[in-house]
């Protein structure tokens, strides 16, 4: 009995008949590939040299009908958890919800919501949108009669604001008549200085811890679905941009039952608070403990630090250069970003800095400069976003060994950005000019399709041009080897490589030519298993 095993050899599945894009420098191009029992890639070539080791072996056989297929893809700016619990058991309202209907669809979606309890006796609703509110000033006013008793906050479409009803201010202890302002706070106020309900950066602080926590048992559940969302989008594995201890517990156990399939990076938040859900004292016991977190498919030295806001109205919380180059420190969420990165950089962990506005990725760049002079041949470190970058700048990024992670996609072409007066404009080109590595990230908070491709669609000849290699090429890198090397994946995965994790998509359209609009996957393989098929229910 002991000849029967599904972890030999002859169980290895053999691929044949593919369009397939290795990202492998020494072969970009293969037609078949086996896939062994333990999920690695074992043999990569020919589809005829594929189907004679299959004929002699005896192997299972999948015609890949000249389907285009290329390595999972690396999402480097994810929120699991937040995107899990916004589809799964928040309220759903517009985005183009008035104030004279918003309280009204919030109780609409709460009864369509299926764990419109998640959060104890609160409610969490999204997303509003200051142009339905009369001259953009959201009030509590427009919550308070229909909900006089439940604490409800209804988060803003970029996550850096909230609008609370009277009920959860006072049970968030905020002193409504005179909350004082704080550093990196926002505080919307009425005429006769009371507040509004509406809070923005660390501002949200006290509704933030307030607001009860999930069980982990949903929060399990509802990161498995998250999870099964990426798959559809072609994401096999992800950088997690703000873990917290309950997620890491949560994943730690999905690990241990073998319920995991993907593989994270986890960015433990540092700073600020709100962003993690707990106080700095917690967030910094879990970096003090992150290696008991690490698994085959959790690796947790990441960090994250929040340095600033973000150039949207009315908000306008990015940190700016001014008239004499100097950042608007009024701005920054963190005081001591330099501090926090030489520490962490010693201890060989990546910190990601999200940097909106100019000032901040200047700062975050000398912080890293600052860190290099102690350790030269320190961990490689991230600047988030990359959507307002100095022309001085660019240069830093190579010299410093950082890593551009361009996000949130979607925006890269979107009418926001592009009047947007240069605060959000992703200059690929003068990037891949200075020699950075650049990854590319979705930056998902909520919405149902994570998928980059329709983002790719806008940037693919911005991308291209000038350059030897086709946009479409250079992106599939970014989005898939570059990914790997951000975390230091590169020998695991990355590539369609004999030795590598067989993770890998198949699709409609052959991405390596551009070809990202209107482009589906058709199915997502993980470590040599199918975890999405289009075709299945």
């Amino acid at each position: 009995m002991a000849s029967y095993s599904s972890n030999n050899p002859g169980n290895s599945t053999a691929y044949i008949n593919g369009r397939i894009y290795t990202i492998d420098t020494s072969h970009p191009w293969a037609s078949g590939f086996i896939v062994s029992p333990d999920g690695n890639f074992g043999k990569v070539g020919t589809t005829d040299a594929i189907r004679a080791i299959a004929h002699n072996s005896g192997l299972v056989v999948v015609d890949l009908k000249g389907q285009f297929v290329m390595p999972g893809i690396h999402d480097a700016h994810m929120h699991l958890l937040m995107s899990a619990l916004a589809l799964t058991s928040d309220v759903s309202i517009a985005m183009d919800s008035t104030s004279d209907n918003i309280a009204q669809r919030v109780k609409d979606g709460n009864c369509a919501c299926h764990f419109a309890h998640a959060y104890g006796n609160w409610i969490q609703a999204a997303f509003y949108d200051n142009r339905g509110f009369p001259n953009m000033q959201a009030d509590r006013r427009y919550l308070d009669a229909a909900f006089p008793d439940e604490p409800l906050m209804i988060v803003g479409g970029a996550q850096h604001s909230v609008l609370l009803n009277t009920v959860a201010l006072e049970q968030a202890g905020y002193d409504i008549q005179n909350e004082p302002d704080a550093p990196g706070s926002k505080f919307f106020r009425r005429d006769d200085g009371s507040l509004t309900g509406e809070l923005a950066e660390s501002a949200m602080t006290k509704a933030r811890l307030a607001m009860p926590k999930p069980s982990l048992a949903h929060v399990k559940r509802v990161l498995k679905h998250a999870i099964k969302i990426a798959h559809r989008a072609g994401v096999t594995s992800c950088q997690e941009a703000s873990a917290n201890t309950l997620e890491m517990h949560a994943l730690k156990e999905l690990e241990e039952e073998g319920q995991l399939n993907m593989d994270i990076a986890t960015h433990l938040v540092y700073a600020p608070e709100w962003v993690a859900g707990e106080k700095q004292e917690t967030s910094k016991q879990l970096l003090d403990s992150a290696e008991a977190f690490n698994s085959k498919h959790i690796e947790t030295r990441f960090v994250k630090i929040i340095l600033d806001g973000v150039p949207l109205p009315p908000l306008f919380t990015h940190c700016a250069l001014d008239s004499h180059g100097d950042p608007d420190l009024s701005k920054l969420l963190v005081q001591d970003v330099k501090e926090a990165i030489v520490e962490y950089d010693g201890r060989g962990m990546t910190v990601k800095v999200h940097c909106a506005g100019q000032g901040a990725t200047r700062l975050a760049l000398d912080a890293i400069e600052a860190a290099r002079k102690n350790n030269p041949n320190g961990p490689r470190h991230e600047i988030a976003h990359n959507s307002s970058v100095h022309n001085d700048e660019f240069s830093r990024y190579k010299s410093l060994n950082v890593t551009a992670e361009m996000s949130p996609a979607f925006l890269f072409t979107h009418p926001v950005a592009i009047h947007s007066g240069g605060t959000m404009d992703w200059n690929f080109t003068k990037m891949m000019d200075a020699g950075a590595h650049l990854t590319i990230g979705s930056d998902w908070g909520a919405s149902p399709d994570p998928s980059l491709f329709e983002a790719m669609a806008g940037v693919v000849e911005t991308v291209g041009k000038g350059s030897k290699e086709k946009g479409g090429e250079l992106l599939c890198k970014m989005l898939t080897m570059n990914g790997a090397e951000a975390v230091g994946r590169e020998k695991q995965a990355g590539s369609i490589t004999v030795g590598k994790k067989a993770n890998f998509i198949v699709m409609d359209k052959d991405l390596s030519k551009g070809e990202f609009a209107g482009a589906h996957v058709m199915r997502t393989y993980f470590e040599g298993e199918c975890v999405w098929d289009k075709e299945m229910p």
